[in-house]
């Protein structure tokens, strides 16, 4: 492994860091939006709770969703190089 590699690599680490953080904290702020719009349109405290399992679950699909397009991008940084 020479430097070129090495440095190809950081690329592309970094390029999956910055698309992983972005994707995540786009699909929160999605998430968080239409909670804020879904919520004045509550009549029932039952489509309360629906509105909170709603957001406990896309928060945690938030994550691997992310991950998956923060590998995407890596290896396109990978390659680019």
């Amino acid at each position: 492994m020479n430097e070129d590699d090495g440095e190809s690599m950081i690329k592309a680490f970094s390029a999956f860091l910055l698309t992983t953080i972005i994707s995540f904290v786009v699909m929160i702020g999605a998430l968080l939006i239409w909670v804020a719009i879904q919520k004045n349109h509550i009549a029932d405290p039952s489509d309360a709770d629906g509105l909170g399992f709603a957001v406990a679950y896309g928060g945690i699909a938030a994550v691997p969703i992310s991950l998956a397009i923060g590998i995407f991008g890596g290896i396109i940084g990978y390659l680019r190089n």
